[in-house]
């Protein structure tokens, strides 16, 4: 990534003054990316497999203004700090989200490892509902706060376990620290994208994450959780108060209106 890729994905996240190789600078990019580039399988759902190509990923996200699924979002992050300098890992993790801590789950997740001044830290933007908006240390049992949110990371043998407190301790994936090649991201992808039981091939999802609430669409409900707990559910009842919560509640334009305009039917 060059200098002039570089300042047009910070006005894409709208930060603000001199980026730096800081722990500063990373707390504010990882809060600033999901608010402006919103989580969506727009291309997966109408039959369009993401590429994975630094060049298209930064195209569709930085220019054209879209957003992405896990390894769109965290492969542009990463190109992104390795620019800054930081040393940065990826990372398959296996997702169990709304399910128990030991399920059996395939490695669909990408997310990123840190190193920055002596510690690891998990750096992911791209989880959609229950992303993280902050760096978590690795190997820090107690819990920690984030701009949105109580996380923790669980450590046992070799594998960590990331959660997320909502009224109690929700387990959102694990993973075992190992060397990923890019290959494994291109068969992960092509699976999600692909499969027919894939649920980001047959459900539309959207996502976001602000310093008031999380918001989230998928199964034609429109879903707000503020940071005090409260919870707003709005029924989207067709196509065209679809179109516009993806302008006016996740920023997305009119191409992204357009992309899902090719799917034959949504109702």
């Amino acid at each position: 990534m060059n200098t002039a890729d570089l300042e047009k994905y910070f006005e894409r996240i709208h930060f603000p003054g001199t980026p730096e190789l800081s722990m500063e600078t990373l707390k504010r990019i990882h809060q600033l990316h999901p608010k402006y580039i919103p989580f969506e399988n727009i291309d997966s759902y109408t039959g369009k497999v993401p590429s994975l190509n630094a060049d298209d990923v930064f195209r569709k996200i930085v220019i054209e203004s879209r957003g992405g699924y896990c390894y769109e979002q965290n492969l542009l992050l990463s190109e992104v700090l390795k620019t800054l300098g930081f040393n940065v890992k990826l990372q398959l993790g296996r997702v169990v989200w709304g399910r128990q801590e030991d399920s059996i789950a395939a490695q669909t997740h990408l997310l990123l490892i840190v190193d920055f001044d002596g510690d690891q830290y998990v750096v992911d933007c791209g989880f959609g509902t229950a992303t993280l908006t902050a760096p978590v240390l690795l190997n820090k049992i107690e819990q920690q706060q984030t701009p949105n949110g109580i996380f923790k990371v669980s450590h046992k043998e070799e594998t960590y376990t990331l959660w997320m407190w909502k009224e109690k301790w929700l387990p959102v994936y694990r993973f075992i620290p190992e060397y990923v090649e890019p290959v494994d991201l291109d068969i992960s992808n092509w699976y999600l994208s692909t499969h027919p039981d894939s649920h980001f091939k047959n459900r539309l999802i959207l996502s976001k994450v602000d310093e008031n609430a999380r918001y989230t669409y998928t199964d034609h409900m429109l879903n707000i959780r503020s940071d005090d707990g409260e919870k707003e559910s709005i029924r989207i009842e067709n196509d065209v108060q679809l179109y516009e919560i993806l302008i006016n509640t996740f920023g997305l334009q009119e191409n992204a209106v357009e992309a899902l305009k090719s799917k034959v039917r949504i109702w």
